[in-house]
């Protein structure tokens, strides 16, 4: 029960027996007639909010109306009948007599009523849904945000990070890391806050802010603490429009979370697209269903060319629950990321009137946003002094696979096995040799697979006190499989050419309120490649920079609140 319903119940229950005494025992002005009329509405809105509040039944409030009236009546006819000496409120009642009011007295009481539905009214959240537009009341308001303490551990025989720096011409990998050896702390922080609002039965629109850069990863949204006192920055990550006329179908138009089914090997829990998705649900059978997501998203738009870097890509998909526990979930995809292969330019850049006009190294990978792992070739023209200006060897045209198994068998607890897999099929080395121009790609091998199974247990969500989750991944992710820059930044802190492991757990400690222990470590793939770094010396041999050893430990310790 509420402050309202012991504070303000007895005090409408003594008002409703003191009214018919007021009137009786006095013959009032006109003035004090008014005011007893005013004491009275008082009152009995007051009993009115507390059955729209739930404090007070309906059949109580009557039943009060009832008792007071059969009082007023008695004392009208010269006989003053108490209350019961039970009023249904837990405690026992005496007769209340008020032979008169005075003014004082009644502004009182007045105020105090007053002055008790205002309080009531600002700590349960009442408001009056006649003085609100009606969209208000359809918006809704969600959030989380993460503290992170992360420790980043290097092995010391990790190929140095100038000897990746010095490459310039095709092919290169990783030629922006600056730390291989040195082990780094840091604490992060990721907030956000999403606004919900539903104008219709189908339609809705989502706003949500963010931490994080707007010109770096596109799959991070955390911040680095240490930025000498100043503010963290904050952007729109999320907003979009959906339609939505039947359940299960609908079509997103925006900025928007990966509508595709899969798992962070390939599409990172911060990531965000910016275009248009489509999606369809099927029943087939009892506890089947079939889906289908299909979408178009802008990555890279040029004022001076028609050939924009974009992604488009469908995929089906089978929901199936079967037995008294099982749900199996398995969904296929092909995507085709449009335009980002690098094409080598064959003169200078464009001087005097056509600087800046023609469209010049537009297939560049931008440095803000690669990571590491994919093969790369020189976009400067073969007479070029410049430095390098990188570029993607291979197309990429990634299909992918995923699957996941859920049992149920342990209420309050479940498993889950899912197992991702993606391949690159967009990879020639034909066609990487004449967009290079130049032989140096010709041995290039094909390193276009990645793959991902996961184990989970415990509680499928983590809400309330005592809630807990413990995994343990493994992954396999070759260099031209995916493009680094979408990838996680906990696997080897972001990118591809690795293996490794994962093993963590969470707990809720709080409501909504979770601490979080992760380890991952993982180490670059070889790809077997190797050469004489100085010629005629045979204990020189060493390997492409594909190949260089570059093992990675990442512990991270978190905190996390949802809203």
């Amino acid at each position: 029960m509420t402050r309202i319903s012991f504070r303000l119940a007895p005090l409408a229950l003594a008002l409703l027996a003191a009214l018919p005494q007021a009137h009786a025992d006095t013959a009032p002005t006109t003035s004090e007639a008014a005011a007893l009329g005013e004491l009275k509405a008082t009152t009995l809105a007051l009993i009115d909010a507390l059955v729209e509040q739930g404090l007070l039944t309906r059949a109580k409030a009557d039943e009060l109306l009832r008792r007071a009236k059969a009082a007023g009546d008695a004392v009208a006819a010269g006989s003053p009948a108490p209350l019961p000496a039970e009023t249904g409120w837990g405690a026992p009642r005496s007769v209340v007599r008020v032979p008169y009011l005075s003014d004082s007295t009644r502004a009182r009481i007045k105020d105090e009523v007053r002055n008790e539905v205002l309080i009531a009214a600002r700590e349960e959240g009442w408001t009056d849904g006649r003085r609100l537009p009606g969209w208000l009341r359809s918006v809704s308001i969600d959030g989380d945000i993460r503290v992170r303490a992360q420790d980043e551990m290097f092995a010391n025989d990790n190929v140095a990070p100038e000897i990746f720096h010095a490459q310039t011409d095709s092919p290169a990998w990783a030629p922006d890391l600056t730390n291989t050896r040195n082990d780094r702390q840091r604490a992060t922080l990721r907030a956000r806050v999403g606004f919900h609002a539903k104008a219709s039965d189908s339609f809705s629109g989502t706003v949500r802010l963010a931490t994080g850069s707007t010109t770096g990863s596109p799959t991070s949204e955390s911040v680095t603490a240490g930025n000498d006192g100043n503010r963290f920055s904050i952007g729109v990550d999320r907003a979009s429009v959906r339609w939505e006329p039947l359940q299960g179908n609908r079509l997103d138009a925006g900025r928007m979370g990966v509508p595709f089914d899969g798992s962070d090997l390939t599409w990172p829990d911060d990531m965000g697209l910016d275009g248009l998705a489509g999606h369809g649900e099927l029943d087939m059978a009892s506890g089947l269903y079939g889906f289908a997501t299909a979408g178009g998203f802008a990555l890279s738009e040029f004022a001076n060319s028609q050939k924009d870097k974009a992604l488009v890509g469908g995929q089906l998909g089978l929901d199936w629950a079967f037995g008294d526990a099982w749900q199996l979930r398995v969904a296929a995809g092909a995507y085709n990321f449009r335009n980002v292969q690098g094409v080598r330019e064959n003169e200078l850049p464009p001087t005097g009137a056509l600087a800046g006009v023609a469209p010049y190294q537009n297939s560049a990978y931008p440095a803000a946003i690669r990571q590491k792992g994919n093969t790369l070739i020189n976009l400067n023209a073969p007479t070029s002094t410049a430095a390098p200006v990188w570029g993607l060897a291979s197309r990429f045209k990634p299909v992918d696979l995923s699957l996941s198994l859920t049992a149920r068998h342990y209420n309050p607890y479940e498993v889950n096995f899912s197992f991702h897999v993606v391949k690159n099929t967009g990879f020639d080395n034909d066609d990487i040799q004449r967009r290079a121009g130049t032989t140096a790609v010709a041995d290039l091998k094909d390193k276009t697979l990645g793959y991902q199974a996961r184990l989970q247990f415990g509680h499928a969500k983590l809400i309330e006190p005592g809630q807990w989750q413990v995994f343990a991944a493994f992954r396999h992710l070759e260099r031209d499989a995916w493009i680094d820059a979408y990838t996680d930044t906990t696997w080897h802190l972001g990118g591809t050419n690795y293996k490794g492991f994962s093993v963590g757990g969470q707990y809720a400690f709080d409501n909504k309120a979770t601490l979080g222990l992760r380890f991952t470590s993982t180490r670059n793939l070889d790809d077997n490649v190797r050469f004489l770094s100085i010629p005629g010396d045979p204990s020189s041999i060493s390997g492409n920079l594909s190949s260089a050893p570059l093992k990675i430990d990442v512990l991270q310790l978190e905190t996390n609140l949802k809203f």
